[in-house]
């Protein structure tokens, strides 16, 4: 893999993503969108400035630091997995070594993405504990940032469906757990948590 993402000017990054070059992926992309909306929650308590909420802030940096990665991460699974693909199957042995790597490199390119959807879940989850505690005039950011990390929760899942119906179609042993984490992230996201000080008042 070369430069990072992170590295790309916003131009070259969206230009090279509408191109049919196949990175950056949607994993990639749900890892760039996560990050920035994990920031718009950053901007909402920085802006805030409250002492109260330096844990929280801590936390959100900490997401964050676990997401940014995640764009490179995508782009060298893939790779990885590709390579597997193109190793020779001429006979018998061949045949065994290249399965082995492409199940392997599926594996990876299962748990990446999981991994980064469950972070984000942690993210949009902590949004609905900031939302009451931030300046009101923020909120909107705080809400948008949820927004744009609840979409990246769903586009990360996207990317590992793909290889974990593949783990599943030949029965490879991990395939069981990833289809929990898959449905657990899922089944988080709805229904939405309440923000405290809000219900039904019953």
């Amino acid at each position: 893999m070369g430069t990072s993402l992170w590295s790309s000017t916003a131009t070259d990054l969206l230009t090279r993503t509408a191109s049919a070059d196949p990175t950056p992926g949607g994993g990639s992309v749900a890892a760039l969108s996560g990050a920035f909306g994990i920031a718009l929650l950053q901007m909402a308590v920085a802006v805030t400035d409250d002492p109260d909420l330096e844990q929280h802030a801590a936390r959100l940096a900490a997401l964050r630091a676990e997401v940014e990665p995640a764009a490179d991460e995508d782009v060298a699974v893939f790779d990885a997995l590709m390579a597997a693909y193109r190793l020779p199957r001429d006979d018998e042995g061949a045949r065994a070594t290249r399965t082995a790597a492409v199940t392997g490199a599926t594996v990876a390119a299962t748990d990446a993405p999981l991994r980064l959807a469950e972070t984000l879940a942690a993210a949009r989850a902590l949004s609905f504990v900031l939302e009451p505690l931030v300046k009101r005039g923020i909120r909107s950011d705080v809400l948008a940032g949820r927004d744009l990390i609840e979409g990246a929760v769903r586009a990360a899942v996207r990317t590992a469906d793909i290889n974990l119906t593949a783990l599943e179609r030949t029965g490879a042993d991990q395939a069981p757990a990833f289809r929990d984490r898959r449905d657990a992230v899922l089944a988080g996201l709805d229904p939405a948590p309440v923000p405290a000080g809000e219900g039904s008042g019953v």
